[in-house]
């Protein structure tokens, strides 16, 4: 009896002490992290106790056996062992209980500095997630001129349009590209969900807005059904998420091609499915969340289905396909005349610091609109290489004149100096950044560094016509970006990322002014002047540099 009083007294005092723990840290005010830590040595110092106590009520049986054994099997044990066995049920009750309070408790976790609580039968989750980037840039080009004799223009537009000036004195400076923060779990095991709300500048000139709302059923693997605001994949550099690409934006290419019928906050339904090398995704889609009101929203498909071709040791090969169908291009209204169907391409040159966009088709009347693509990468240790080839062509609505075709690709790779190697992805069907054998901590250890280059090309030229001329009827002089990068990205722990990039950029691009649209960029001078002085035909592209650098924090 003396020995389960003791056994009372010191499981009192360690339930105390571990009681007693996380109060004393706290006197400070602990962090997050502090906090945690002590609940945790609370619970080591509880299941201790379970464990002491489990081992004392099997030594106190064998005790009560031994005794019986003694006295002989048809002897009653006397009050003494009564009482013994009593305290012992006690203790059992109550080691039970508590061993079954602790399995009802939802389990909060930290892995990769992303807090998870799950549900104690693991059914259901919550974690939080959050993405910030942060850019600054520097653009080296030619001094501005007047606009009457420096012929240098961004998108198409009216008098007002920003665009016009800043194709000739972009913007030095700084912004957050992307800053986002929400939450992600699993309903039920057989429902996951998404809430990310966009707070950065995002490259769309809009407020803040939902970046990703959306409910999925994975009840039926391999296929997963997915409805509401998301980013259904149109290409390889699409299905790789923000916080892993190589340079500071996607190409020109893949980014006009996200743009047709997917991109961040798209509203729609899709089907997934995955397997152990494979992915596929169809999507129909309509508006994006932060989209302007119209008449009746776009309609459009969707899909991509990529994979590995081969795999090994050190090695991954990928291929895929992509495409994009625009079934209805969003109505304007009946008041518009011109356009009414109206699409339109254009993009910046892969930095978003200054929004200028240098290729522009302007408006073009559709019925419909595709892009279609072929995807390939590969690995090998730790080089990378990745590359898409993608063609868009547009159906002009009740038009005598012949359809636009426009076309893009690019070709990218890395080094990795340190040894790390891109990690596969076949849920998304992309690569992931690598991660670092030696994280940097301050005391020792270096990150993982790699060098990468990129050449892009992007043409939304269609029956140009000759400089010094005005376009051809059926012509659209959207422009031809080329951009070659160099860029060098540190990788300080899984966390971190910071990428220094080079650009050298070349617009090439006649003035689109022509019969039925001679000002295209509003009266002149805004849209250079006609003939003598100088032809309608003149070049409105250019060359320059830009110097960028990302900071990056992400869980």
């Amino acid at each position: 009896m003396n020995s389960i009083l003791k056994s009372s007294v010191l499981s009192g005092l360690m339930l105390f002490a571990a009681a007693v723990t996380p109060l004393q840290a706290a006197a400070p005010k602990p962090t997050v992290q502090q906090q945690l830590e002590a609940l945790q040595k609370a619970l080591d110092a509880q299941a201790a106790q379970l464990t002491a106590q489990q081992q004392q009520i099997e030594a106190q049986r064998a005790e009560i056996a031994a005794l019986q054994a003694q006295q002989g099997a048809a002897v009653k044990p006397d009050a003494a062992i009564a009482a013994q066995q009593a305290a012992i049920d006690k203790l059992t009750q109550n080691a039970t209980q508590a061993k079954v309070a602790a399995q009802e408790q939802p389990k909060l976790s930290i892995a990769g500095n992303r807090m998870t609580v799950t549900s104690a039968d693991g059914r259901s989750s919550i974690a939080l997630r959050a993405l910030v980037q942060a850019d600054v840039a520097h653009y080296s080009q030619d001094s501005a001129g007047s606009l009457a004799t420096d012929f240098r223009r961004g998108s198409v537009g009216g008098t007002a349009n920003r665009e016009i000036d800043g194709a000739r004195d972009l913007s030095d400076g700084a912004y957050f590209r992307r800053a986002r923060f929400g939450i992600e779990g699993v309903i039920a095991r057989t429902f996951n969900y998404k809430l990310l709300l966009e707070l950065g500048g995002a490259g769309t000139e809009g407020p803040t807005r939902i970046n990703d709302a959306w409910i999925a059923y994975t009840g039926m693997a391999p296929f997963t059904l997915q409805f509401g605001a998301f980013a259904p994949p149109a290409n390889l550099a699409d299905g790789t998420t923000p916080d892993d690409l190589l340079f500071i934006e996607r190409p020109s290419t893949s980014e006009l091609q996200r743009a047709m019928g997917g991109a961040d906050g798209r509203l729609g339904l899709a089907l997934r499915a995955n397997g152990a090398r494979w992915m596929g995704s169809l999507a129909l889609t309509s508006r994006t969340v932060n989209d302007a009101e119209v008449y009746d929203s776009q309609t459009a498909v969707v899909g991509r289905i990529a994979g590995l071709a081969a795999t090994g040791t050190d090695f991954n090969v990928h291929i895929g396909a992509n495409g994009t169908y625009i079934v209805h291009p969003p109505d304007q209204g009946p008041s518009m005349t011109n356009g009414r169907y109206g699409l339109r391409f254009r993009e910046r040159p892969e930095l978003r610091v200054d929004s200028t966009r240098f290729i522009d088709t302007g408006t073009i009347d559709a019925d419909h609109a595709s892009a279609m693509g072929v995807e390939f990468a590969a690995n090998y240790k730790n080089w990378l290489l990745q590359a898409e080839d993608t063609w868009f062509s547009v159906e002009r609505r009740a038009s005598t004149l012949t359809n636009p075709r426009f076309s893009g690709f690019y070709v990218e790779g890395s080094w990795v100096l340190t040894g790390e190697s891109h990690r596969y992805n076949p849920t998304n069907g992309s690569y992931q950044s690598p991660r670092p054998f030696i994280p940097f901590d301050g005391h020792g250890g270096h990150g993982a560094w790699e060098v990468a280059l990129r050449y892009s090309r992007a043409d939304l030229n269609y029956h140009a016509g000759l400089a010094g001329l005005a376009p051809p009827t059926d012509g659209v002089r959207g422009g031809e970006q080329s951009i070659t990068a160099a860029g060098l990205n540190w990788y300080p722990n899984p966390n971190l990322r910071f990428l220094l990039d080079f650009l050298h950029v070349n617009i090439d691009r006649l003035n689109p002014a022509g019969p039925g649209n001679l000002t295209p960029f509003g009266a002149t001078p805004a849209t250079p002047p006609t003939p003598p002085t100088p032809p309608i035909g003149v070049d409105i592209g250019q060359s320059f540099n830009a110097y960028a650098l990302r900071s990056q924090y992400s869980f």
